[in-house]
């Protein structure tokens, strides 16, 4: 805790360790606090996305593409798996992406049922639009911590996600 300062985590959790007696509400503090975090987040880079017509799986998506580096494609079931999408959810989200010309879908020379998703010149820009905006809101949410207490939260998170991710 800031010397001086409480955050609503600190007053519930007086609140109900004073109601629960018998019940260890220490793991609270950090889930609600990781929680409350991420809820801040993520009504921050909504905003954003907004501004753009864009859903967060639709970033997410773009991101997969960008990421596999040029020429930004890939087949949808491995861009599923970077969204942690099912293939009817990743369906959904291509045909909107479609739509809205950020993507492109054509068939797989190599697999006659298969298909490539490509990133469209209109995908690319608003990706850097926004994922620019998402950096700058990351740096400001986390501007009152300085790099070295930044290693160590997520030394501490990587700690956590390690032991309990399935996927790791």
């Amino acid at each position: 805790m800031t010397v001086g300062k409480e955050d609503r985590l600190d007053r519930l959790s007086r609140a109900w360790s004073e109601t629960r007696t018998d019940m260890d509400i220490s793991p609270w503090q950090v889930w609600g606090r990781i929680t409350r975090i991420n809820d801040i987040f993520l009504a921050r880079l909504s905003r954003v996305l907004n501004q753009h017509s864009l859903s967060y799986s639709e970033l997410q998506t773009l991101g997969a593409l960008i990421v596999s580096g040029p020429p930004y494609e890939a087949k949808p079931n491995a861009i599923s798996r970077h969204n942690l999408l099912t293939s009817g959810g990743m369906t959904n989200v291509l045909t909107r992406m479609e739509r809205k010309g950020l993507i492109l879908r054509r068939k797989d020379k190599n697999d006659g049922r298969g298909v490539i998703v490509s990133v469209t010149p209109l995908g690319l820009e608003t990706f850097d639009a926004v994922i620019t905006k998402e950096n700058e809101i990351e740096h400001r949410l986390l501007g009152d911590i300085n790099d070295k207490e930044r290693e160590v939260v997520a030394s501490i998170l990587r700690k956590i996600l390690l032991s309990i991710d399935e996927e790791e």
